[in-house]
């Protein structure tokens, strides 16, 4: 009888075992950082992006490459980085969107660590080799934040810094980040985050300027954020891109994802300046997204009736420290609220009338 019982239970004791060996050796094998670059008709600047990449001196890290269905000639391009490094790994997908790409990389991810580049930008060299040693002499930093040079080479270039520091505390962070006006760079690409976050976390398919509602989730969702002031991501003002697409849906999502900010600082964390303020950058989005609303009527109305209850006083829009040319512009809001407000922009601008 013993023998039949040694004869069922070692296999199975033999294949537990086995299996925990397999395990650390995964962990002790596994990449620190995993690099995400989604890629779509960005066959003009792939080949920097890619380089400025495999340039850094920070090595421990996989590079995962997603085709999302290009139709230039990017997927061959990641094939052939691919073949000559085995750092990199290639994804070939259907078309999908920036989100659907990102969430494919995440999928096979198997860094401690994320950090996404989109394919038209660039990283300054040292930037993982500093940020990563901050973030391994921290280990209980869960996003690391460092500079951006938002539309590098152009006209408009200006530099997002940070000074050094520290914060933990869930709703710290979170109050931190409204305060010191993260929403108003809501980049996914200039931070590296801890893989745990992306648990039950993805980017939502089917939208974009989608960073403007997962940002938000990623810093309220972490219980220690660092801001770093070393190396630089180089954000691109390329033609084309969707930072650059002015159409009635794109614009339409970075709106309502900033009105729900608006609302949930408003009433879940009280902090009624500085929803004011999110207030305000939701109103210039509705500006931009009556301009180019191209006749529709429909959807413009149902998006002013995201913020037709909300108002704010005169005496505090023109005690806000901003431009008065926005105080000029948003007074009748003050005074009469959104539905009017959206009506006379409409009416000045000969729009939707």
């Amino acid at each position: 009888m013993t023998n039949k019982k040694t004869a069922y239970f070692a296999p199975l004791y033999f294949n537990f075992v086995s299996s925990q060996i397999n395990l650390k050796k995964r962990i002790a094998n596994r990449m620190k950082l995993s690099i995400i670059v989604p890629v779509y008709k960005v066959r003009r600047h792939l080949q920097n992006c890619i380089e400025s990449i495999l340039q850094q001196t920070y090595t421990d890290y996989e590079l995962i490459l997603v085709d999302d269905g290009s139709p230039d000639n990017c997927g061959a391009i990641c094939d052939r980085y691919a073949q000559e490094c085995d750092k990199i790994k290639v994804i070939h997908k259907k078309n999908g969107g920036l989100s659907s790409a990102r969430n494919a990389g995440l999928t096979i991810a198997q860094g401690e660590y994320i950090t996404f580049v989109d394919g038209d930008d660039t990283i300054a060299s040292g930037t993982y080799y500093y940020n990563m040693r901050i973030l391994m002499s921290n280990p209980d930093i869960d996003i690391l934040e460092y500079p951006v040079v938002e539309h590098y080479e152009s006209p408009n270039s200006r530099i997002i810094s940070f000074k050094p520091q520290k914060i933990s505390g869930s709703e710290k962070i979170f109050v931190d980040w409204v305060q010191r006006k993260g929403y108003e760079h809501n980049y996914a690409c200039n931070k590296i985050y801890k893989a745990d976050l992306f648990f039950f976390i993805r980017y939502p398919e089917g939208e974009v300027f989608e960073d403007t509602l997962v940002t938000p989730t990623l810093i309220e969702s972490s219980r220690t954020m660092y801001y770093s002031d070393a190396g630089f991501y180089y954000y691109y003002d390329h033609e084309g891109s969707i930072s650059n697409t002015h159409s009635f849906r794109s614009q339409y999502y970075r709106y309502k994802n900033l009105a729900q900010l608006y609302f949930k600082v408003k009433e879940q964390y009280k902090m009624v300046p500085e929803s004011h303020d999110i207030l305000l950058r939701a109103l210039d989005c509705l500006t931009d997204l009556l301009r180019c609303s191209d006749g529709d009527k429909e959807g413009y109305k149902a998006a002013c009736k995201l913020l037709k209850n909300e108002k704010m006083s005169i005496s505090t829009l023109y005690n806000k420290d901003i431009p008065l040319r926005k105080k000029i512009k948003y007074t009748t809001f003050a005074l009469f609220g959104t539905t009017f407000h959206c009506r006379l922009y409409a009416m000045l601008h000969k729009k939707l009338c």
